[in-house]
């Protein structure tokens, strides 16, 4: 069986952010342990998600995370500072990719990128919903705020 592979297509910066490595994140490797960067990535995403006002409480209606894919290109280690960047993917009707970049501050190519498929979610239901046309705006470059 050959394994299928799909090209993301990247689409408007969301957001960036600086976090400094700390030595509890390492492991007995003397590298980051992987579970980590699922953290930065979530850091980002809810950052984010907080600067548009979007309900983060699991009531009415809002995000919840169905897929979460992380490819590591390279090691970090303490001391460092990393750069983590948020872009949007494709939209779809009822979910949406983001996709982080995790770079060593002042390098160029990325440690690491995650993928994550987002599906918007009515709690009260327990259903997918269409994306609101107003976060579908800003996840296609047409707007920057709700």
């Amino acid at each position: 069986m050959t394994p299928q592979h799909t090209e993301t297509k990247l689409g408007t910066k969301l957001s960036a952010m600086r976090f400094p490595v700390r030595w509890g994140e390492m492991d007995a490797l003397g590298h980051v342990n992987n579970a980590s960067y699922l953290r930065y990535f979530e850091e980002s995403r809810i950052l984010w998600s907080e600067s548009l006002g979007l309900r983060l409480d699991g009531t009415g209606e809002g995000m919840i995370l169905l897929k979460a894919s992380v490819t590591y290109k390279r090691q970090v280690s303490y001391p460092a500072d990393i750069d983590i960047d948020l872009i949007a993917g494709d939209v779809g009707r009822t979910s949406f990719q983001l996709v982080n970049t995790l770079t060593i501050t002042g390098e160029a190519a990325p440690a690491a990128i995650g993928e994550f498929v987002i599906v918007w979610f009515d709690y009260r239901t327990n259903k997918p919903q269409p994306v609101p046309a107003a976060l579908r705006a800003v996840l296609e470059g047409k707007a920057s705020a709700l």
